[in-house]
Protein backbone atom coordinates (compact mmCIF):
# COMPACT_ATOMS: atom_id res chain seq x y z
CA UNK A 1 0.00 0.00 0.00
CA UNK A 2 1.24 3.03 -0.59
CA UNK A 3 -0.08 6.89 -0.03
CA UNK A 4 1.34 9.66 -2.84
CA UNK A 5 1.68 13.06 -1.69
CA UNK A 6 1.89 16.81 -2.44
CA UNK A 7 5.02 18.62 -2.79
CA UNK A 8 4.27 20.02 0.44
CA UNK A 9 3.73 16.82 1.94
CA UNK A 10 0.17 16.58 1.86
CA UNK A 11 -1.33 12.93 1.21
CA UNK A 12 -3.65 13.02 -1.87
CA UNK A 13 -4.09 9.31 -2.70
CA UNK A 14 -3.96 5.50 -1.14
CA UNK A 15 -3.20 3.11 -3.23
CA UNK A 16 -2.62 -0.90 -2.66
CA UNK A 17 -2.33 -4.03 -4.87
CA UNK A 18 -3.71 -7.12 -3.32
CA UNK A 19 -5.27 -10.40 -4.61
CA UNK A 20 -9.06 -11.40 -4.57
CA UNK A 21 -10.34 -14.50 -5.18
CA UNK A 22 -12.71 -14.26 -8.39
CA UNK A 23 -15.50 -17.48 -6.99
CA UNK A 24 -16.72 -19.44 -9.90
CA UNK A 25 -20.20 -20.52 -10.08
CA UNK A 26 -18.93 -24.09 -9.47
CA UNK A 27 -17.38 -22.89 -6.38
CA UNK A 28 -13.97 -23.01 -7.59
CA UNK A 29 -12.03 -19.77 -7.16
CA UNK A 30 -9.20 -18.33 -9.21
CA UNK A 31 -6.89 -15.36 -8.14
CA UNK A 32 -7.77 -12.10 -9.80
CA UNK A 33 -5.00 -9.10 -9.57
CA UNK A 34 -6.94 -6.17 -7.74
CA UNK A 35 -6.36 -2.36 -7.16
CA UNK A 36 -7.88 -0.41 -4.61
CA UNK A 37 -7.43 2.96 -5.01
CA UNK A 38 -8.82 6.08 -3.02
CA UNK A 39 -8.11 10.05 -4.11
CA UNK A 40 -8.76 13.11 -1.77
CA UNK A 41 -10.63 14.80 -4.28
CA UNK A 42 -13.34 12.25 -4.80
CA UNK A 43 -13.65 11.32 -0.93
CA UNK A 44 -16.61 9.71 -1.15
CA UNK A 45 -15.48 6.64 -3.48
CA UNK A 46 -13.04 3.83 -3.96
CA UNK A 47 -12.08 2.73 -7.45
CA UNK A 48 -11.74 -0.90 -7.92
CA UNK A 49 -9.68 -2.42 -11.00
CA UNK A 50 -9.37 -6.16 -11.66
CA UNK A 51 -7.22 -7.26 -13.89
CA UNK A 52 -7.53 -10.92 -15.38
CA UNK A 53 -6.15 -12.58 -18.53
CA UNK A 54 -5.52 -9.60 -19.83
CA UNK A 55 -8.95 -7.84 -19.17
CA UNK A 56 -9.58 -5.13 -16.88
CA UNK A 57 -12.68 -4.35 -15.47
CA UNK A 58 -13.15 -0.70 -12.67
CA UNK A 59 -16.19 -0.42 -10.12
CA UNK A 60 -16.33 2.77 -8.31
CA UNK A 61 -17.71 1.66 -4.71
CA UNK A 62 -18.59 3.56 -2.45
CA UNK A 63 -16.37 4.08 0.58
CA UNK A 64 -19.12 4.05 3.17
CA UNK A 65 -20.09 0.60 1.62
CA UNK A 66 -16.86 -0.87 2.39
CA UNK A 67 -16.91 0.39 5.66
CA UNK A 68 -20.49 -0.83 6.74
CA UNK A 69 -19.70 -4.12 4.61
CA UNK A 70 -16.70 -5.00 7.13
CA UNK A 71 -19.47 -6.05 9.74
CA UNK A 72 -22.62 -6.51 8.58
CA UNK A 73 -24.34 -7.09 5.04
CA UNK A 74 -24.00 -3.80 3.15
CA UNK A 75 -25.45 -2.53 -0.05
CA UNK A 76 -28.98 -3.43 -2.20
CA UNK A 77 -28.03 -2.43 -5.65
CA UNK A 78 -25.33 -2.94 -8.34
CA UNK A 79 -22.49 -3.66 -5.34
CA UNK A 80 -22.99 -5.49 -1.93
CA UNK A 81 -20.44 -6.29 0.21
CA UNK A 82 -20.91 -8.86 3.54
CA UNK A 83 -18.51 -10.93 6.17
CA UNK A 84 -18.30 -14.57 5.42
CA UNK A 85 -16.17 -15.11 8.55
CA UNK A 86 -13.98 -13.05 10.37
CA UNK A 87 -11.22 -13.67 7.82
CA UNK A 88 -12.85 -13.00 4.81
CA UNK A 89 -15.52 -10.91 3.11
CA UNK A 90 -17.77 -11.80 0.10
CA UNK A 91 -18.10 -8.77 -2.57
CA UNK A 92 -20.89 -8.99 -5.12
CA UNK A 93 -21.02 -7.21 -8.35
CA UNK A 94 -23.91 -7.27 -10.67
CA UNK A 95 -24.41 -6.01 -14.18
CA UNK A 96 -26.98 -6.61 -16.42
CA UNK A 97 -25.55 -9.63 -17.71
CA UNK A 98 -24.32 -11.66 -14.80
CA UNK A 99 -23.13 -11.63 -10.94
CA UNK A 100 -19.58 -11.54 -10.37
CA UNK A 101 -18.73 -12.76 -6.57
CA UNK A 102 -15.06 -12.46 -5.17
CA UNK A 103 -13.75 -13.48 -1.96
CA UNK A 104 -12.10 -10.54 0.05
CA UNK A 105 -9.55 -10.54 2.56
CA UNK A 106 -10.75 -8.22 5.24
CA UNK A 107 -7.49 -7.52 6.53
CA UNK A 108 -6.29 -5.98 3.74
CA UNK A 109 -9.31 -4.43 2.97
CA UNK A 110 -9.59 -2.67 6.97
CA UNK A 111 -6.09 -1.74 6.23
CA UNK A 112 -6.69 -0.05 3.42
CA UNK A 113 -9.72 1.40 4.89
CA UNK A 114 -7.79 2.54 7.68
CA UNK A 115 -5.44 4.24 5.41
CA UNK A 116 -8.00 6.54 3.71
CA UNK A 117 -9.48 7.63 7.09
CA UNK A 118 -6.16 9.11 8.13
CA UNK A 119 -6.24 10.48 5.19
CA UNK A 120 -9.89 12.42 4.80
CA UNK A 121 -11.42 11.04 7.86
CA UNK A 122 -15.43 9.48 7.96
CA UNK A 123 -17.82 12.59 8.46
CA UNK A 124 -15.34 15.73 7.14
CA UNK A 125 -15.49 14.38 3.26
CA UNK A 126 -16.42 18.05 1.33
CA UNK A 127 -17.56 17.51 -2.56
CA UNK A 128 -16.30 20.83 -4.15
CA UNK A 129 -19.10 21.25 -6.88
CA UNK A 130 -17.21 24.01 -8.82
CA UNK A 131 -14.22 21.51 -9.77
CA UNK A 132 -16.01 19.28 -10.42
CA UNK A 133 -17.87 21.02 -13.10
CA UNK A 134 -14.68 22.68 -14.34
CA UNK A 135 -13.11 19.72 -15.18
CA UNK A 136 -16.84 18.02 -16.54
CA UNK A 137 -16.87 21.42 -18.59
CA UNK A 138 -13.36 21.74 -20.42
Amino acid sequence: MYTSRTPLGVPMRVASRTVFDFVRPNGSTAPVETELLYRSEDPFAVTMRFSAGGSVATWIVGRDLLVEGMGARSGDGDVRLRPHSSRVLVLELVSDRHMTVFRVPARTLRKFLDATDRLVPRGTERFDADAFLSTVLR
